[in-house]
């Protein structure tokens, strides 16, 4: 039954009563109800609405808030305004906290006591400020250092936690609102062009924040598609009308900041559902592509939709799949929407960014450097979903840490209920934690390691970190009293120092630390966040030393960019990294962890390849559900993640094999000596170094024309006109030898006609400066290393040389083909190929040109992705590899040199004159045992050959040299422990090492440093080819260079031992060379079988000779041919070679065309001067 109200409006009569239908005693009663309430609850805003079904008379309404004061009154009402304000929020909120402020303006003569005319006018004020800024968290953030101003008064706008007079008092006076299905509408010329009604819209003090779409599962409704297309759907079509009423007029876009500010200066735009929910930053990125395309009429919103879709990613939880869908929903509206995280994304999470230039200026008499804008056309900066989450969790784990660090057995306990959890049997639990108690990990030092993707922006994280960690309070007070950003590369620096200028964090409160001086002074002032360079500081705790400071009552947190790469290579320091030793100056005890301290230190390292010593050390200990021993990173983001969300490009779908065939022989008198060697059975050696083959000057000059060809034909064209690309070497000699190389045919091919537009492309070397070459600088004109970097990152196009240095951390997007003329494996693979993987706009793809010889880094690079592709997760057993250490240790003491003469070794140490005729002495007992040892094994090694039963066997091997090998192992295994697991002092005892270093010197120096007979000769036999890259296996190979400890593997039954396998050798390689030679001819035939049906397209060859058409024109049907060709084939080589290479293919067939040549041999094949005319497409 439907009953209709029977409703007659009445016009208002002057002096008559207005009648309400509030009852007084339930008005009463409901007010009473909800204040009860809202205590308990502790809430902030409580409504009641009370109304009689029968009649629709409304018989209580009830709106109370939470005053400064702490207590509820009917303050307010959530109405907001058109302007997108809560009035009764913003009024309460400056009439409590500016309170003089706000009477002194409202005395003023333009006011008179009008309160809704003040009021009125600063939301005026505040639109057009939040309008010029990038959003709404950009404005708020400037109020911060510089209070808001109206009318010659400061007015209060936000409040921020954890100061240090008042904690969080004064936090908590902020108004926070949400308001459901506001409507949003825009009218122009007094008609309503555009209107939108979002379901939940977010305020502090009745200020706008962003807004959100929920959808319910139970109606079909999803956050991945349906919340999604309504939240971009609403933006374009505010676009669309908005390119209508603008119609190319709005040039300093007045228009746009009103009329699409709900979108574009919200913090972000949420959508979200029981299970998932989708976070949108910065929408207006797309404004000026929407714009164009509607005008042109190339994108409609369906169309156009997809590709805002790509940046409209789900937020992360901890809360797993085991997680109900209610706990998982209720941690994304907490790490969006609570509190602290709304001030965190004012304060931390948003900042523009600049570009700046370095000038010296003179200050107090003294010249310094600082930076100034290049120009002040910022852009903003704000999370993605993963890089918030990440940021997030490190502090919220560092809370874990101070709750707990009163507890020294905390982990321990945690792993126990981990454990009990998991039904695991009272034995196994009782290993575990004995296993556990014996690991370094968090126990002296908490640590963090975080795995994320080279490109996917782990600079903004470590600044997002840092900042919060600068201002993390506990228990009133700082937690940390220094910051230290450990980098090891310029360029990080450099980036963080200006994200410190970008993040208006006070000059004051970081620095620099260029050199040991400005280190120590900043460890003794008041700067908080300090940059530290790692390279500089192996004797900063000496530096401290003597400058007589003691840092030890310091707390500090150390992020450490790279952290795989903070171990030092020097034999007198390997015990101890980089970190140990900076970390050194925090101490109690000066070893390099905190024993006993009450305030431990906090490490948090960033790699995108975490070896297992770093997971074991730094990360996190984990037991599976078969109870193994596992380590893993606190937290990751892989690079097939990055992949996959398209932040990065997969560098491994374009590896370009390009071989180059050589040759390999004996001299003719080295080939006498051999076979003399041999008849005598002599032990003599033939050297065979590869470095031979990168140093042949023929192959360089065939690969440097090569270089120089594909950047004019396709790297320059690449990225609208702006590819660029560097050259990885293994040598500075060979480095410097291929520039110059490289500038004398890139000078000839753009000297003039079509190449002279990129005669200003620089091409640049670095390299760190060694005394024996010419200093890099002097490569460069003059031109300092930081500058060289500089100059090639802005210039349109270019190439740059490197050797070692920029392989890591180099961040150059328009870097689109790497060339590789050495062999890189393992972590080194993934951080050399991760320069050419960033994204920027029209960048689809990257090259990788692989020069290396048998063309190796396709493997191995292949087999580093495998590995560190998703999140690498390791079994290591540090208990294990000490047993080994202590096997090794009781070998060493137990051996007669040892017994004879290591503590007299350690008596002398502090007596020079006593030590060198002891040295001496012993010196001379080393060397005659080693020559007594091995000549002993000659004897029995001719006595073993002779012996039928050992055919096939290995050999057993000379314990002179098995001696060398243990002593190798226990350093490395030494390195690989330290700081994981607890060692006895003993085993790093510094006598101990340097005695066993004097045995593996001379040892080297009797045999391992022996001049080799000669040298087998390679030259370049002329070809070099274009192949195409295997596919990625699921399985990894092998990884080349013999036995795990380094030695090599046992002589295969059948092969010649010794010298004498030298001949079967060189016939091996050389018959490799002539089956790259058979590959390179067969790939070369389809590149001709190509040319041949380009040949036969009229239409194509005849505008292809037509000085009527345009380059574009020509190049679409070159791709319509193209086309018409790959349909003819399925072979996916075929057509992966075509794909990879077609622009360089156009121009050698037109070079083909217009200058044909007698000799079919292809011009990247030998090296000749006059090469074919090449010229990219930009």
């Amino acid at each position: 039954m439907v009953k209709w109200l029977s409703l007659v409006d009445a016009p208002p009569v002057d002096g008559n009563d207005i009648e309400t239908t509030i009852d007084v005693s339930m008005q009463d009663a409901a007010e009473k109800a909800l204040l009860k309430q809202l205590k308990n609850i502790n809430g902030d805003v409580g409504v009641v609405v009370l109304m009689e079904v029968a009649t629709g008379d409304v018989k209580a309404i009830v709106n109370m808030t939470k005053c400064a004061d702490g207590e509820y009154r009917e303050v307010k009402n959530n109405a907001v305004t058109p302007d997108l304000f809560i009035p009764a929020d913003l009024r309460e909120f400056l009439k409590s906290n500016s309170s003089k402020a706000w009477s002194n303006l409202l005395h003023k003569a333009e006011y008179a006591g009008d309160e809704q005319k003040l009021l009125r006018d600063i939301m005026d004020d505040l639109r057009h400020k939040i309008e010029a800024s990038a959003n709404v968290a950009i404005f708020l953030n400037t109020t911060k250092n510089k209070p808001y101003s109206f009318g010659g008064e400061t007015l209060k706008l936000l409040f921020v936690s954890g100061s240090e007079l008042r904690g969080d008092e004064d936090f908590e006076k902020n108004i926070f609102s949400a308001v459901e299905e506001m409507t949003y509408s825009f009218h122009h010329e007094g008609k309503r062009v555009f209107a939108f009604r979002p379901d939940l819209s977010f305020f502090v003090n009745g200020i706008f924040l962003g807004y959100a779409e929920l959808k319910s599962n139970f109606t079909n409704q999803t956050a991945r598609t349906n919340g999604r297309n309504k939240v971009i759907t609403d933006y374009l079509e505010a676009v669309w009308e908005y390119t209508k009423i603008a119609n190319g007029n709005d040039v300093q876009q007045t228009l746009r900041r009103v009329m699409l500010r709900p979108f574009e200066k919200s913090i972000h735009l949420v959508t979200t559902d029981i299970n998932d929910t989708f976070v949108l930053r910065n929408p207006g990125q797309f404004f000026d592509e929407a714009k164009k395309g509607f005008q042109e009429g190339l994108i409609s919103i369906s169309s156009y939709r997809p590709i805002v879709e790509k940046v409209f990613k789900p937020l992360p939880t901890i809360a797993g799949d085991e997680a109900t869908p209610r706990e998982r929903f209720e941690e994304s509206m907490r790490s969006l929407y609570s509190k602290k995280m709304i001030e965190k994304e004012i304060l931390y999470y948003n900042f523009m960014a600049y570009t700046y230039k370095t000038v010296t200026v003179t200050e107090n008499g003294r010249k310094v450097q600082k930076k100034e804008y290049k120009d002040k056309t910022g852009r903003l900066i704000s999370p993605r979903p993963k890089q918030k989450f990440g940021c997030d969790r490190i502090i919220e784990r560092v809370g874990e840490f101070l709750a707990h660090e009163s507890e020294p057995n905390y982990f321990i306990e945690k792993l126990r209920s981990e454990l009990t959890a998991l039904s695991a049997p009272q034995d196994i639990i009782e290993r575990a934690i004995a296993e556990r108690e014996s690991y370094c990990n968090n126990k002296y030092v908490y640590s963090l390691l975080l795995q994320y993707a080279a490109g996917f922006g782990k600079s903004n994280i470590i600044g997002w970190t840092a900042l919060q960690l600068k201002d993390l309070r506990y228990n009133g007070e700082w937690v940390y009293d220094k910051i230290l950003l450990v980098v090891d590369r310029l360029q990080l620096r450099d980036q963080l120092d200006s994200m410190m200028l970008n993040m208006n964090i006070d000059k004051a409160m970081f620095v620099e630390a260029s050199d040991q001086d400005t280190f120590v002074k900043a460890l003794s002032d008041k700067r908080r966040i300090i940059v530290v360079n790692i390279q500089k500081f192996w004797e900063l705790k000496n530096a401290i030393e003597k400058a007589g400071k003691d840092f030890k009552q310091m707390r500090v947190a150390f992020l450490i960019d790279e952290v795989h790469r903070s171990n030092t290579d020097d034999v007198h320091q390997e015990m101890f990294s980089a970190f140990d030793e900076i970390q050194d100056i925090f101490d109690e005890d000066g070893g390099f962890i905190t024993r006993g301290s009450k305030k431990k230190n906090l490490i948090v390292g960033f790699t995108a390849t975490p070896s297992d010593r770093v997971l074991a050390r730094f990360g996190e200990f984990h037991r599976g559900t078969n109870f193994g021993q596992l380590w893993k990173p606190f937290d990751s983001y892989t690079m097939q993640e990055a992949i996959n969300d398209g932040y990065i490009l997969d560098p491994t779908k374009h590896i370009i094999p390009v071989p180059a065939k050589m040759c390999f022989e004996l001299p003719d008198g080295l080939r006498q000596a051999v076979e003399e060697a041999i008849r005598l059975g002599i032990d003599e050696k033939v050297s065979l170094a590869k470095k031979q083959i990168y140093e042949n000057i023929g192959r360089m000059e065939a690969i440097s024309n090569f270089i120089v060809n594909r950047l004019l034909s396709l790297v320059y064209g690449k990225i609208r006109g702006m590819g660029k690309a560097m050259l990885a070497v293994t040598s500075i000699p060979i480095a410097i030898q291929y520039c110059k190389i490289i500038r004398r045919i890139f000078a000839e091919k753009t000297a003039f006609g079509q190449f002279a537009k990129y005669a200003d492309a620089p091409i640049s070397i670095v390299y760190s400066d060694n005394q024996n070459y010419e200093k890099c600088a002097s490569m460069n004109n003059g031109i300092a290393e930081d500058k060289v970097i500089d100059n090639f990152k802005t210039a349109k196009n270019g190439l740059i040389i490197v050797v070692d240095k920029l392989q890591t951390g180099f961040d150059e997007p328009k870097l689109h083909t790497l060339f590789l003329d050495k062999e890189i494996r393992d972590i080194n693979a993934i951080q050399t190929i991760s320069r050419v993987n960033r994204t920027t706009k029209y960048k689809n793809e990257c090259h990788i040109v692989d020069f290396s010889f048998a063309n190796v880094n396709g493997k191995n690079i292949g087999a580093a992705f495998r590995k560190f592709c998703g999140t690498v997760i390791t079994d290591f057993d540090p208990i294990r590899e000490k047993a080994i250490v202590e096997e090794l240790y009781r070998g060493l003491v137990g051996q007669p040199l040892f017994v004879k003469w290591f503590e007299r070794y350690r008596t002398t140490i502090g007596d020079k004159i006593a030590n060198t005729e002891l040295c001496l002495a012993m010196d001379d007992d080393i060397c005659a045992w080693i020559k007594a040892t091995t000549e002993a094994h000659i004897r029995f090694i001719e006595e073993w050959r002779h012996d039928e039963a050992n055919v096939g066997k290995p050999e057993p091997e000379d314990p002179a040299k098995q001696l060398r090998k243990f002593i190798g192992r226990f350093n490395s295994l030494m390195v690989l422990l330290q700081g994981v697991i607890e060692l006895d002092d003993k085993f790093s005892d510094a006598v101990f090492i340097d005695f066993w270093q004097r045995y593996s010197y001379i040892y080297r120096s009797m045999f391992e440093k022996k001049n080799p007979l000669g040298t087998v000769s390679t030259s370049f036999d002329g070809d070099l080819g274009l192949l195409v890259g295997e596919e990625l296996e699921e399985d990894g190979g092998e990884e080349p260079g013999g036995g795990e400890d380094g030695t090599t593997k046992p002589t295969k039954p059948g092969q010649k031992p010794g010298l004498a396998s030298i001949f079967d050798t060189l016939a091996r390689m050389n018959a490799t060379e002539q089956e790259r030679e058979a590959e390179i001819r067969f790939w070369n035939a389809q590149t001709d079988k190509l040319f041949e049906f380009l040949k036969t397209d009229g239409k194509f060859m005849a505008m292809l000779r037509s000085p009527n058409f345009t380059r574009d024109e020509v190049e679409k049907e070159y791709q319509k041919v193209l086309r018409r060709y790959l349909r003819q084939t399925s072979d996916a080589k075929v057509r992966k070679l075509i794909d990879e290479n077609k622009e360089m293919f156009l121009e050698e067939f037109k070079s083909e065309v217009f200058t044909p040549k007698v000799s079919t041999v292809k011009p990247y094949e030998i090296t000749i001067d006059n090469y074919p005319s090449m010229v990219a497409e930009s």
